[in-house]
């Protein structure tokens, strides 16, 4: 009988490739590392800087060293990735039964207490426990919704407690589809807060017609529903239409005993939603206006002074400043040309002036 033997040269090829796919020859990631070491060595020859290098290569001077020298010692296995696991671990103590049913029971009847006052009352009660071990026992027991957290606890407390929204009997949000046709059909009023001076403040009331942009304004020392309410009345009275529906923001002088005005004169009360200035952006410009033209002059001191400049200003306004939206003219100037176009030249109706 006649025996083959394989030759030593493919036993020794075989255990080298053996040896290679071991030492990870096969692996992408050895292959990539090898790859990267080359590349430096390369570049530190045209004398790259590190910084540059890193940048290019994304690694570091300290992870080239520590790489080079794995390879040195342990050939390509030296470059496999290794275990990131920490050689001590921290071991997990099993805390006694009592001890967790009691941390439990003391947050439960106090939800906003943290691991001091909780490990205080520990102490007292004659358990030998660390503050840092209550907070740990804390922490396993929110992390299981044993207990709350405090910040979840307050945060829910808050929405249920929380300062309940003012009752407005008779305001509403403007409907959809309103629109403002006519003049009086929706007159949207603010107050402004000016600083004449040093320790001198008044508090600005205005009102502005969608339609005719007829404007009107007060001022006071201070902005309250009472002073609104009066504002309110003046407008009706000085208005040269009905005034039909008004659009306001949710301050406070808008409430109470204006709300109780608009109602006891048929006027319509329209509120904004919260944060939404841009909604009331006529009357919000006209104050712009009012900062611009009027706040800027030198004025008088004292309110009763200081209103009867604003009604000068406001005639002009009304009677003759040009504006832009009205095709150059003024408000009662529109407002004369739409009834003057609605009603024969017989039956037209005088303009009241403000």
């Amino acid at each position: 009988m006649q025996l083959t033997t394989v030759g030593k040269a493919i036993w020794r090829g075989a255990r080298k490739a053996q040896e290679l796919e071991m030492a990870g020859a096969g692996d992408p990631l050895v292959q990539e590392r090898l790859r990267k070491l080359k590349q430096v060595e390369a570049f530190r020859k045209h004398g790259v800087s590190w910084p540059e290098i890193q940048e290019l290569l994304g690694i570091s001077r300290a992870t080239y060293y520590r790489w080079r020298k794995r390879l040195k010692e342990e050939g390509l296995a030296g470059l496999k990735p290794r275990s990131r696991r920490p050689q001590r671990l921290r071991r997990r103590i099993y805390w006694s039964s009592d001890l967790l049913i009691r941390v439990e029971a003391l947050r439960k009847e106090n939800p906003t207490w943290g691991r001091w006052p909780i490990w205080l009352t520990l102490r007292k009660e004659g358990f030998a426990v660390s503050e840092r071990t209550v907070g740990r026992i804390l922490a396993h027991l929110e992390a299981r919704g044993r207990v709350e957290r405090v910040a979840a606890f307050l945060a829910r407390a808050r929405r249920g407690k929380g300062r309940p929204r003012p009752q407005r009997p008779y305001a509403q949000r403007k409907p959809r589809g309103y629109e403002a046709r006519a003049p009086g059909d929706l007159v949207q009023l603010d107050t402004l807060t000016v600083t004449l001076g040093p320790g001198e403040v008044v508090k600005h009331f205005s009102a502005l017609d969608l339609v005719t942009r007829f404007s009107l304004a007060q001022v006071h020392t201070r902005a309250t529903a009472n002073l609104a309410a009066g504002f309110l009345s003046a407008l009706v009275t000085k208005a040269p239409f009905p005034i039909r529906a008004v659009q306001v923001d949710g301050g406070s002088e808008f409430m109470a005993e204006f709300e109780e005005a608009c109602r006891s004169l048929g006027i319509r009360l329209f509120v904004l939603p919260p944060r939404s200035p841009k909604l009331n952006g006529h009357v919000e410009r006209m104050q712009r206006t009012f900062r611009d033209e009027f706040y800027t002059l030198p004025l008088p001191r004292g309110l009763v002074r200081l209103q009867a400049e604003l009604d000068a200003y406001l005639a002009y306004y009304n009677h003759r400043r040009p504006h832009m939206a009205l095709g150059g003219l003024a408000p009662l100037e529109f407002l004369a040309k739409m009834q003057a176009e609605s009603v024969p030249q017989s039956q037209m109706p005088s303009c009241a002036t403000s």
